[in-house]
């Protein structure tokens, strides 16, 4: 381990939570509403959170993640990298059901499914999260993160997976998105013990956690008086609206009702399937990749029409990754009554991010500038663009 990463000893705590603390007040005024002129352009440094020599050493990846917490003090940014994160791959829950982990070198760590068909999950039962080493490990993690930073720091859920992602990372993936979208009463069981045990383990979470409790948590904006629980959902964007209303809705719905609220990240183009994703319950906020030249923050990501018009006027917070260069993008995707906030990717040093806010409020304030407004000077809501 590099002798220059920060450690819990040397993290600059008193400034950072300044920092965090002022910030994190811009962002709850603007997602209440308080700025309705303004669009937040946040910007972390960049680094790979997802490979194995992280994943699987605790140490380091807590180092790196405090490298770039401090880092982010002094980068042009209005928001925060909010908290630490027990991210110990996306196959976790997969893994609690006897799906063994998988150490590739140069990748996260990998399941494969263990169940071939339908039939072999009929009568399935809720696994032991206390029997699982990587839940274990999770927890274990999170109390470390706790003695090591002295409750100072903010610390989220692990990268929690949706059901439906889950249950195709334990069955033959054909079998599954088969049975799920033309016979899904014959994994309902099967799909409600997933959302048994994502409940149960992320309460186990929360109470391990305690004071220091970030929501939604993973790779949401996140503020102390937000609720519910980030899910990661990739698999919406490539089912079909049919399997997406059977096989993922009702119990991505359960999760967001039991915790008062749920933020819903996906990657790929999902514009099909967001008139689905916005019957939700208690739907907050959606994060996915928004690029037309630029393919760095996802490899087949939405275009900013879709997303503009599937959001608009929802009052869904949603969150934007975009590319340093694509800043005429914007112009295909603000409108008045649509509550975007940018995350911009791609920007490797600190007077980079400078150069490059600039660049991104200056188009901000000309294309918000020609919005409707109020005699008071605030935003119109009810005027269209």
């Amino acid at each position: 381990m590099s002798d220059e990463l920060i450690s819990p000893e040397t993290f600059p705590y008193d400034r950072f939570l300044s920092v965090m603390e002022e910030k994190d007040r811009f962002m709850y005024e603007w997602a209440e509403g308080n700025r309705p002129h303004d669009v937040p352009v946040v910007i972390y440094p960049t680094w790979d959170m997802w490979n194995n020599d992280m994943c699987a050493d605790r140490e380091l990846y807590l180092r790196l993640t405090l490298q770039n917490m401090a880092a982010n003090i002094e980068w042009a940014s209005d928001g925060m990298f909010p908290h630490l994160e027990p991210w110990y791959g996306v196959g976790l829950y997969a893994a609690a059901f006897g799906s063994r982990y998988y150490w590739d070198p140069g990748a996260a760590p990998q399941t494969r499914p263990i169940f071939k068909s339908a039939d072999e999950v009929s009568d399935i039962t809720m696994p032991d999260p206390m029997a699982s080493e990587p839940m274990q490990e999770v927890l274990d993690r999170i109390r470390w993160y706790r003695e090591m930073t002295h409750d100072r720091l903010p610390i989220c859920l692990t990268d929690t997976q949706s059901p439906n992602d889950t249950a195709s990372l334990l069955m033959e993936t054909n079998e599954f998105f088969l049975v799920s979208s033309y016979e899904p009463e014959r994994v309902e069981r099967f799909m409600n013990v997933i959302v048994d045990l994502i409940i149960t383990f992320s309460e186990m979470q929360m109470e391990a956690i305690g004071p220091c409790l970030s929501l939604p948590g993973h790779v949401m904006f996140c503020h102390p008086c937000w609720s519910g629980i980030s899910v990661s959902d990739d698999n919406m964007a490539f089912l079909s609206p049919k399997a997406y209303e059977v096989g993922c809705l009702p119990y991505n719905s359960r999760i967001a009702e039991h915790f008062g609220g749920i933020a819903l990240h996906t990657c790929g183009d999902i514009a099909h399937n967001m008139p689905l994703q916005l019957r939700t319950p208690n739907l907050q906020q959606v994060e996915s990749a928004v690029c037309v030249l630029v393919k760095d923050s996802d490899p087949c990501p939405n275009q900013p029409e879709a997303v503009r018009d599937s959001y608009r006027g929802t009052g869904i917070l949603v969150k934007v990754r975009i590319n340093k260069d694509e800043v005429d993008v914007l112009d295909r995707l603000l409108a008045p009554d649509l509550k975007c906030a940018l995350a911009v990717t791609g920007v490797e040093t600190r007077e980079e991010s400078e150069r490059v806010y600039e660049r991104f409020k200056e188009r901000i304030s000309r294309i918000t500038a020609s919005w409707p407004r109020c005699p008071g000077g605030e935003l119109d809501p009810t005027d269209e663009e």
